[in-house]
C-alpha cells in the first residue's frame, strides 16, 4: 500500500517536471528498473535512502500518513452513523408493531426480557442496560413503544446493545 502511494507520487511529479525516467534514474542515483518497478507498484524492498533521493530530484516531500488516516476516519465515522440509523429506523418499526399488535407484541416483549435475563445472569452487558431496558419493558405495549420513540441522549447507545436484535436476524 505505501509503496503504491509512493510511486504514484513519484510518478505524477515526474510526469508534471516533464522528465523521463531515465532523466530521473539518473538524477536521482537509482537504476531506472527500480524507478519504473515503484511507478508500476511492484517494488521489491527498497531502501528509504533510494526514496529520499527520488523525492529530493524531484523537490517532492510527500505527506503520506495525514490524509489516508483522515479518509479511514471519515469512513468510519459515515459507517457508525448509517449503522446507527439503520438501528433506530428497525427500533421505530418495532415501536409501531408494538403498537399496532398488542398481543403479538407481549410474545415480543417476552423475548426481549429473556434475553435481558440472560445479560444479567452471564454479566454480558452493563448493568446500566440491563436495568434500563428492564424498566421499558415492564411497560404495557403502546407504552413501551411511544418509549422507544423518544429514549432521548441514551437512544444511540441502547440501540446498539438492544435486546430485540434476534427480532431481525
Amino acid at each position: 500500500m505505501l509503496a503504491a502511494q509512493f510511486g504514484s507520487i513519484i510518478k505524477q511529479a515526474r510526469l508534471a517536471k516533464g522528465l523521463t525516467q531515465a532523466d530521473l534514474a539518473r538524477a536521482a542515483r537509482v537504476s531506472r528498473t527500480i524507478l519504473s518497478k515503484l511507478e508500476q507498484d511492484r517494488p521489491g524492498p527498497v531502501q528509504t535512502d533510494i526514496l529520499d533521493r527520488i523525492f529530493q530530484a524531484l523537490g517532492v516531500s510527500p505527506q503520506l500518513a495525514a490524509e489516508p488516516l483522515r479518509e479511514q476516519r471519515r469512513r468510519a465515522r459515515a459507517e457508525h452513523k448509517a449503522k446507527l440509523e439503520q438501528q433506530l429506523h428497525r427500533h421505530l418499526r418495532l415501536a409501531v408493531e408494538l403498537a399496532s399488535d398488542p398481543r403479538g407484541a407481549r410474545i415480543r416483549i417476552r423475548k426481549a426480557n429473556q434475553v435481558v435475563e440472560l445479560w444479567r445472569r452471564n454479566r454480558t452487558c452493563s448493568p446500566f442496560y440491563v436495568n434500563r431496558w428492564s424498566r421499558l419493558l415492564a411497560q404495557r405495549p403502546g407504552e413501551l413503544a411511544r418509549s422507544m420513540t423518544s429514549l432521548g441522549e441514551w437512544e444511540a447507545a441502547l440501540f446498539q446493545n438492544t435486546p430485540w436484535s434476534w427480532a431481525w436476524t
